[in-house]
Parts: structure tokens; C-alpha cells; sequence
């Protein structure tokens, strides 16, 4: 089973809310300036969206950066499933797989980069330096590159540690989608039909299936994280998952947050990231 496959069918599903984050995303032009008012990292700086915050992070890893069009920026008829694709490419070192398995790269690598920018800048904030804007360069370790997708993994250790991470990132999705009371079974049955379409296996049908009948888990989910690092990737991926327009959605995300041990600076941060401020 490849989770990495089912994560990236997911969000070409556009499950939840998705689409539209991720339509934000792509096109935010201020998102590496995370709003004082709505939780405390100053204004400064300036950013040209994800593919900018990907180049200050990965530089030569993704060949300095992508030149990928993003929706509302001139880019024609591309897609946010076909951009996901094109980062997913690039992470993998210019594959020229198609599918899933690419957004599923892509996606890591979005949610690997917000939440590396994220833990950063509030970093910065906390030590006092009143200029953490997003036009300062950002760096991160060769082990948080892989866990956070901006790397292509080198060898079976580091493709396990990929794929426990793309699994929990879905877990934690699903999860999230729980958090109203209830999964509408149209919409199960939706995500289902869209992740065959997209060549996803019965069994990794199954996997969907059965976490989505599953009891909500936020605590398991939460043990299983291993550091602050992959905290902040589920917590995006768990905004990308719904539309937090509801009381219970956002009771989820603050609890989400506290187990996770994430400060309002980093939150703050991702929930502009994705047009929630």
C-alpha cells in the first residue's frame, strides 16, 4: 500500500476544503507575511507564494526553486492537482511519474514548507527579532528536508520515514473530517469514486474506508507524531482538510493544536498561509 498515492488522490479529489486552500496557497502573494493582528508574527517582508517559501528552503535541492504557474497568476489552464504534480516531479529529482504518487510528493512538499516556514519565523519572532519577515532566507537540516517531502528520499530508510509520515498526514485528514459529528456519505462516496478513478488500488481503497469509519482518534494520531516539525504538517493538512466554518471545527483545531504543542505565532502563521486570517 503507498499512502503517498492515496494523499495526493486526496487532495485532487479536493477533499473537504482543499480546492480553494489550495487555490489560496499557490496565488497568496502575501503569504510569507503572516498578519500581526491575527496572532503576533509581524508584517515585513514579502513573498511570491509557495514556490518563493519552497526556493528560500529547499535552494538547490528543487533546483532553486520552480517556475511552475499558480492559479490567478497567468498560468492558463494549469490545475492545483497539475502544480502539486510539477513539485512532486521536482522533489523526486525530475521523475516522470504522473498520478498520485506525484501530487502525493507535491502535497508533502506544500505542507513540509509551510509548516518549516511556520516553526521558523515564530522562532525568530520569540528570540525578539521584530523583522522575521518572509524575505529572509529560512534553512533546514538534510533529515528535516526528507521528513518534511523537500527531499526525494535516498534509501529504504528514508522511503519508510516518507511514507509514515504521508500515512499519518491522511489519518490526520480524515480525522479532521470527523470533527462536525460525522462523515456525509455522499461526500465518502465521492472521494471513493475519485480515488479509483485516479488508479488507486482496492487496497488502498480499503485503508480510506476503514479510517473513515473509524471512531474520531485525535489522541493516537497526536502519539505518533515525533516532532514539531511534522506537528505543524499535520496541522496544515488538517486545515486543508475542512472548512473550519463550524463551531466543532474550530474547537478541533485549537485541541489539535494544544496536543500538538504548537504556539499561536505558528498557527497563526499557517492559518493566513492558506487564506484563513
Amino acid at each position: 500500500m503507498n499512502t503517498i498515492d492515496i494523499l495526493g488522490s486526496l487532495m485532487k479529489a479536493n477533499m473537504g476544503a482543499s480546492s480553494g486552500r489550495l487555490d489560496t496557497t499557490f496565488g497568496n502573494a502575501g503569504f510569507g507575511t503572516p498578519a500581526g493582528s491575527s496572532g503576533g508574527l509581524p508584517a515585513g517582508g514579502s513573498s511570491g507564494g509557495i514556490f518563493d517559501v519552497l526556493g528560500k528552503l529547499a535552494g538547490s535541492m528543487l533546483g532553486g526553486g520552480t517556475s511552475a504557474p499558480a492559479p490567478g497568476t497567468g498560468g492558463g489552464g494549469f490545475s492545483s492537482g497539475d502544480i502539486l504534480g510539477s513539485l512532486g516531479k521536482l522533489v523526486l529529482g525530475g521523475s516522470n511519474s504522473t498520478g498520485p504518487g506525484s501530487a502525493g510528493a507535491g502535497t508533502n512538499a506544500m505542507f513540509g514548507a509551510l509548516a518549516a516556514q511556520a516553526l521558523v519565523l515564530a522562532k525568530r519572532m520569540m528570540a525578539g527579532e521584530q523583522s522575521a519577515g518572509g524575505s529572509q532566507s529560512i534553512d533546514i537540516d538534510d533529515a528535516t528536508a526528507v521528513i518534511a517531502g523537500l527531499r526525494g528520499p535516498a534509501n529504504a530508510r528514508e522511503e519508510q520515514q516518507v511514507r509514515d509520515v504521508a500515512t499519518l498526514t491522511v489519518q490526520a485528514m480524515i480525522n479532521a473530517a470527523k470533527a462536525d459529528g460525522h462523515i456525509d456519505k455522499q461526500e465518502t462516496e465521492r472521494l471513493v469514486g475519485k480515488l479509483r478513478e485516479d488508479g488507486i488500488t482496492d487496497e488502498e481503497q480499503r485503508f480510506v474506508m476503514e479510517e473513515m469509519r473509524k471512531p474520531m482518534d485525535t489522541d493516537t494520531i497526536v502519539q505518533a507524531v515525533p516532532n514539531e516539525q511534522i506537528a505543524a504538517q499535520i496541522y496544515t493538512a488538517s486545515l486543508m482538510a475542512i472548512n473550519v466554518d463550524t463551531d466543532a471545527e474550530e474547537r478541533y483545531m485549537q485541541e489539535l493544536a494544544s496536543k500538538l504543542g504548537l504556539n499561536q505565532q505558528v498557527t497563526a502563521y499557517l492559518h493566513q498561509a492558506v487564506g484563513m486570517s
